[in-house]
């Protein structure tokens, strides 16, 4: 669930707001809503790159791949196709960061119980 709220509210929130606003949404949700660490990376990388995958791989299509590919030629890749996975790695580790960094918030913040008595009374 964590994954398609983070995809979701990513995706629309981009349309409106600067691109630093997929390091935001993870760290968020994932400070509301539990997960393990393991699982709050994931979810993050995931929730962040799927869609940059999905909507980098929408424009290469839609332009027969012109943009994408000459972009990848800027920074001296073989071709746009490449460039997307690594734009999506790239946006995935931020999320999965951000993600790890919420998770690891939200377990500051959580209660602990009470230490037990060191001392025999």
């Amino acid at each position: 669930m964590n994954f398609f709220i983070i995809a979701i509210l990513s995706a629309i929130l981009q349309i409106f707001a600067p691109w630093w606003v997929i390091a935001i949404v993870p760290f968020v949700v994932l400070f509301w809503r539990p997960a393990t660490s393991s699982g709050a990376f994931w979810t993050g990388f995931g929730g962040i790159a799927v869609p940059w995958l999905l909507y980098g791989y929408y424009q290469h299509f839609i332009s027969d791949g012109a943009m994408s590919d000459r972009v990848a030629k800027i920074f001296m890749l073989p071709s746009g196709i490449l460039l997307l996975l690594v734009t999506s790695l790239i946006g995935g580790l931020v999320g999965g960061f951000s993600g790890l960094a919420g998770h690891w918030a939200r377990q500051i913040f959580r209660k602990h119980p009470a230490p037990l008595s060191t001392h025999a009374s």
